[in-house]
């Protein structure tokens, strides 16, 4: 890995004084979008009175920004992502995802509220070391990478990040469910849990894992024989589309022809999944 402040400014193919600079001026590379949330299938998500939710999003911008595609493509996707990980790494999707508990009757899913603040930039810090990087490149590649203390909503760097961050849990939950006969995926901030045998008396020990780092959003905690995995209802032997998106497939209303070629590619792509393709 880098140990270096040379090697680092190598990589990147920037010298290092203007890596100086950006970190000095850093509010200058970064903008402030507010953004409304919409689920897996870019539906808005509405409140209790029907109101888009919105968020505040911090996406890097002018150099910083291609620095950070750069950090991406030349660092963090170095970086060997563990197998249980399916969110924003490279060659897998929400569809394989869900293949991975095809077959298992008891489910349970959850998913980490506000997943990307929660990760301080101390834990990016600690992340960079533990992956062989120099305490000096680390705290550089950090600077980079997060903004106000964390790591920001919009940034290409974001997601690699928190899945890399991500790890230190994810080993810990992917052990505990090895040791108890079921199988564990992360889909960025995702959890899916799956077994042929009921574990429902093994949840309180997998939420006392997952609360000591993060927080879940209770709203989207579920046990049951047919949760929604990562936008797709697990059946025994197959994966099925949820109604909503088949609502959406249906209506061809205020679609452009690139969105309804996408919905049909996404159709497609889960039957092949079913028929093993």
């Amino acid at each position: 890995m880098i140990r270096t402040t040379k090697h680092l400014a190598y990589t990147l193919k920037v010298d290092f004084k203007e890596i100086e600079s950006i970190i000095k001026n850093i509010d200058n590379f970064y903008r402030e979008k507010i953004e409304i949330k919409t689920d897996k299938f870019g539906k808005p998500k509405l409140d209790a009175q029907g109101i888009p939710k919105k968020r505040i999003i911090h996406p890097s911008k002018k150099r910083l920004k291609i620095i950070q595609k750069r950090i991406h493509r030349n660092i963090l996707n170095k970086i060997e992502m563990p197998s249980y990980a399916y969110g924003a790494v490279k060659k897998k999707d929400n569809v394989d995802n869900a293949k991975k508990h095809l077959g298992k009757k008891y489910k349970f899913t959850t998913d980490l509220k506000d997943f990307f603040p929660s990760i301080k930039n101390e834990a990016v810090f600690k992340m960079f070391v533990s992956q062989g990087f120099s305490p000096t490149v680390a705290r550089i590649l950090t600077q980079l990478t997060t903004y106000k203390g964390q790591i920001p909503q919009g940034a290409p760097t974001s997601s690699t990040l928190a899945n890399l961050v991500f790890i230190k849990t994810g080993d810990i939950l992917n052990k505990f469910a090895k040791n108890n006969g079921a199988t564990f995926t992360s889909f960025v901030d995702d959890m899916t849990f799956s077994s042929a045998k009921d574990f429902k008396n093994k949840i309180p020990e997998i939420l006392k894992i997952i609360t000591l780092d993060y927080k879940i959003s209770h709203k989207k905690t579920n046990y049951s024989r047919n949760p929604n995995v990562t936008g797709l209802h697990v059946m025994n032997n197959h994966l099925e589309l949820p109604k909503s998106f088949k609502e959406k497939l249906a209506s061809t209303e205020g679609k452009s022809p690139q969105q309804i070629a996408g919905l049909l590619l996404y159709k497609e792509k889960v039957d092949r999944s079913n028929k093993g393709k």
